[in-house]
């Protein structure tokens, strides 16, 4: 493997938001709940947006943010213990390094992810965490009405746009992931379910003699066509609305499928593999590269232990190591040829067709 899974950089074993013994280590753990809260809720309201500029009073910001002062001064209080915003002598707030990400307009923002995060059906999963351990299936369809996560949202725009743009929010990982590997010897490249583009638009960028092509549902590719115009590679790709559930356009030789499969569970991951075996053919050297992360082994915190949890009880799905990758892709009619890593916490896992 050209990037050894053995060589993930290692982080602390848990967060740390003080000094103190066991005790307050388990209660800084309990209160990640709270303070996740804090943080989705000013998301949601927009309060980074209001401090691009500098420093603001609170009372300015309530205002902006039609929200209430005070209760708005102790959500920033709290967000500002853990590097978020920092509060001035003189009680005025301002944004962190840190607390830049929750904006809407910088590169890699985070707001809409943190908005999605605290989205009440998401969040009131976990209300019923109890029930998943026990049996096994997510409390998401108990929610939701007994609808998916994709049906409910076909009902909800404004829960649609956040999932979409807290998707797209991410655009520097699109160029990270086209830096980390060499696309150069595939001539046609797929990105399947690939929303507005960003991911193939930065390979093909990187890539001109190649072209592409962009496949998913009519409601995420809106506004594809721009994305690749803006990065002049519109000529070179073709969008085609599908279901990867029924089928998959033959003709690339390469296949991607970036924060797709952990979606959804095993069965239906076989699925869309398989659908993506058949698009290949007898194309031997054809490849299709999953952009996910890979749980690693022991005790040390990684995002996707967490992330692992949240899509159990709400999707029923599930974060996976590099054993469960295999043993997926040989389910699928593929082998595992080496894994890449690129923006933390994804890989790119590269499979060939058997």
């Amino acid at each position: 493997m050209t990037s050894s899974l053995a060589a993930e950089q290692q982080s602390p074993t848990g967060p740390t938001f003080g000094s103190g013994g066991p005790q307050h280590h388990l209660l800084t753990v309990l209160a990640g709940k709270m303070i996740s809260a804090t943080v989705c809720t000013l998301a949601q309201v927009g309060v980074a947006d209001h401090l691009a500029d500098g420093p603001r009073p609170v009372a300015e910001l309530a205002a902006a943010t039609q929200t209430d002062p005070g209760m708005l001064y102790r959500f920033l209080r709290a967000a500002a213990s853990v590097g978020i915003f920092a509060e001035l002598p003189d009680g005025r707030f301002e944004l962190t390094g840190t607390g830049e990400y929750l904006r809407s307009d910088v590169p890699g923002s985070l707001r809409h992810l943190a908005w999605l995060y605290g989205e009440e059906s998401i969040w009131n999963c976990f209300g019923y965490a109890v029930e998943t351990l026990r049996t096994g299936e997510p409390a998401g369809p108990k929610v939701r009405d007994g609808k998916g996560w994709f049906e409910y949202m076909e009902e909800r725009p404004v829960v649609a746009e956040v999932f979409h743009r807290a998707m797209t929010g991410t655009s520097n990982m699109a160029a990270q992931v086209a830096d980390s590997y060499d696309f150069s010897r595939f001539s046609f490249i797929a990105d399947i379910g690939g929303g507005q583009g960003r991911l193939l638009a930065a390979i093909l960028g990187k890539n001109p003699g190649a072209r592409g092509l962009l496949f998913d549902q009519a409601s995420a590719i809106d506004g594809a066509a721009e994305v690749l115009a803006k990065h002049d590679v519109a000529d070179r790709a073709e969008l085609v609305v599908g279901d990867f559930f029924v089928e998959i356009t033959p003709g690339p030789d390469a296949y991607l499928l970036k924060a797709i499969l952990h979606d959804w569970d095993d069965d239906d991951c076989v699925a869309i593999l398989r659908n993506i075996r058949t698009a290949l053919g007898d194309k031997s050297e054809g490849r299709v590269f999953i952009v996910e992360a890979v749980v690693p082994d022991g005790n040390d915190w990684h995002f996707s232990k967490a992330m692992d949890i949240a899509m159990g009880v709400s999707l029923g799905s599930k974060e996976r190591n590099l054993r469960d990758w295999r043993e997926l892709l040989a389910a699928s009619g593929f082998e595992l040829v080496d894994t890449t890593k690129t923006m933390p916490p994804h890989w790119i896992i590269e499979a060939r067709p058997i």
